[in-house]
This record gives structure tokens, C-alpha cells and sequence, in this order.
């Protein structure tokens, strides 16, 4: 009996050795949510899938939902983020918070392509900022925290952050309004991390 295929843009999230060659990978994924699938023999010189499957990576990938675990069969690399912010400190250690934000709080298979975007849009924000600017950071920081939160059911929109959770692409703009309200952001986060207990 032939298995269905699915086809995802995927975020590698991390992976877990499994046996001697085999991993099984963490991924946030467009379409199937965050799921973990095992990769076989990815751990071989001789595999072609690995480079698609580094941590911090934007891979196309085929997956096989087996009895008890999806397995991956497939896998092409688009963009590799870790590789991209090399040399940009600031902006590689604001990016590692994000995702393990998102790893501590996304939890089974469920699709959501729009924080799959908020996610993306930031990334792809982060990689192509230039400039030295803390208060930046920390202002972009605070907007894709947010978002997350938001999309996630962990926060509600109310008048002081209506204006950052209007899904529209990150800008300087919209950073720029963070900034005066931001203190007052960041406790409305804490207290959601708080009140989620996880």
C-alpha cells in the first residue's frame, strides 16, 4: 500500500540522535504544525539530506506518516539562517530566543500557517537588518515575542498593542512605535509567560 506524501516548507528546529546514522528531527512546519520525524542515515557522510536538515534551516521536505512516527524522506534546503546572521552577534542571539520561545510553547501537530509567516517575516527581517542598534533589537524583539503570543492564544489584543499584532510585514515603522510603549509590552509578556506555565 503506497503511502501519501506530504510536501512542507519546514523550520529545523533541532534534531536528536537516533541509533548510529538516524536522527530524529524537530520541526515547526507550514502546513502539518511542529512535528518530529525521523531522518534515516542522515548522520552518514554520504547523505544527502543533512545539509537540508542544520538547525536554523527553511527546508522543502517530504514526509511519510508512518504507524507511530512521520518519517522523512525527502529534503531540500532554501535558506539556512544560522548561516546568514554569521558574524551578526546581536541579531543571531535575538533569533535563538525566538525559536526557543517557540520550541517551549508550540506543542503537537496543528497547522498555523499564519505564525509560520510571523515567524518567517521575522527571520527574514533579522537576516537583512543592518546596523549596530540595540534598542532596535530589543524594539523587534518585543513586536515578534508578541505576535507569537498572540497567535498562539497566550495574549490578548487590547489598545496598547492593537497596532504591533495587525498582521502586516515587520518594518522600521511599526519597530519604531514599539519603542515608547515597550517597558509597558514587556510586562504584558512576562505575565503571559507567567500565567501559561510552561
Amino acid at each position: 500500500m503506497a503511502h501519501h506524501r506530504y510536501q512542507t516548507k519546514a523550520l529545523i528546529l533541532g534534531a536528536t540522535p537516533l541509533g548510529e546514522a538516524n536522527q530524529f528531527v524537530d520541526m515547526f512546519t507550514e502546513d502539518l504544525g511542529r512535528i518530529k520525524a525521523v531522518a534515516q542515515s542522515v548522520r552518514e557522510e554520504r547523505s544527502k539530506l543533512r545539509f537540508s536538515l542544520q538547525d536554523f534551516s527553511l527546508s522543502e521536505v517530504s514526509l511519510v506518516r508512518g504507524k507511530e512516527v512521520w518519517r522523512l524522506v525527502g529534503a531540500q534546503s532554501e535558506q539556512n539562517f544560522h548561516h546568514e546572521l554569521r558574524g551578526k552577534v546581536m541579531e543571531r542571539d535575538v533569533s535563538i530566543r525566538l525559536l526557543s520561545l517557540l520550541k517551549r510553547l508550540l506543542n503537537g501537530e496543528e497547522e498555523n500557517k499564519e505564525l509560520f509567516s510571523v515567524v518567517m517575516d521575522a527571520l527574514s527581517f533579522i537576516c537583512s537588518h543592518t546596523g549596530n542598534d540595540e534598542e532596535v533589537l530589543k524594539n523587534f524583539e518585543c513586536l515578534v515575542v508578541l505576535r507569537i503570543l498572540y497567535n498562539l492564544g497566550y495574549l490578548a489584543k487590547d489598545e496598547h498593542n492593537a497596532y504591533a499584532l495587525e498582521y502586516t510585514q515587520i518594518s522600521y515603522d511599526v519597530i519604531n512605535h514599539i519603542a515608547p510603549i515597550r517597558s509597558d509590552l514587556v510586562k504584558h509578556i512576562n505575565i503571559s509567560l507567567q500565567e501559561s506555565q510552561l
